[in-house]
């Protein structure tokens, strides 16, 4: 009779934690999709203008006025458009995750999410590897290549850049825990009771 006590308090300790883990899984989804939201938002923003003297004549210098945009490079295109999507994915699964037992068909749920979280996190991989390569080069340049460095004229622009690199790298690095642990959850069911 002992034993059977021990077996309920096992039991409904088990059932305890199984709470907070759904509550953290949900949390770290939050602050990523806030992470990916955020890189896309400060890179789709991202804009500066600026007038600079391209050559001389004489004493007469003469002026362009350019504008640097993330249009203008396909890799901060996908950047952003990867971003969203892992924005969107996010809160999609948030969704599922606070109504997920009433969407559960023939308990697919599980694996379906580990499958698109995996699925996004390469998507996020690519953006962020692509615009990184892009803003190396902004940065450095390429001797090589004869391409010259821009990040010595538009300083605002490469800092936003920057900045949403760094939030689109958080949120990659948190998409992959949330993999994990979407793989870890698909693996370890939790017992159904008996009785």
């Amino acid at each position: 009779m002992g034993l059977h006590n021990e077996e309920k308090l096992e039991l409904g300790c088990s059932g305890l934690q199984q709470k907070p883990r759904k509550w953290v899984l949900l949390m770290v989804r939050v602050v990523a999709f806030l992470a990916t939201a955020a890189a896309t938002l400060v890179m789709a923003l991202n804009k500066e203008t600026k007038t600079l003297v391209v050559a001389t004549v004489g004493n007469t210098p003469i002026k362009v006025t350019l504008t640097a945009k993330f249009q203008h490079t396909p890799a901060f295109v996908f950047f952003v458009v990867a971003n969203g999507m892992a924005s969107f994915h996010n809160l999609v699964m948030i969704m599922v995750e606070l109504c997920g037992q009433k969407l559960d068909y023939k308990g697919l749920r599980l694996a379906m999410v580990a499958i698109l979280d995996m699925m996004t996190v390469a998507l996020l991989s690519g953006g962020a590897s692509a615009a990184t390569f892009m803003a190396e080069l902004g940065k450095n340049g390429n001797s090589h290549a004869r391409w010259d460095k821009i990040c010595d004229k538009f300083e605002t622009f490469c800092d936003h850049g920057g900045a949403a690199l760094i939030a689109s790298s958080a949120g990659l690095i948190l998409m992959m825990i949330i993999s994990v642990m979407s793989i870890m959850k698909l693996l370890i069911k939790p017992k159904s009771d008996s009785s």
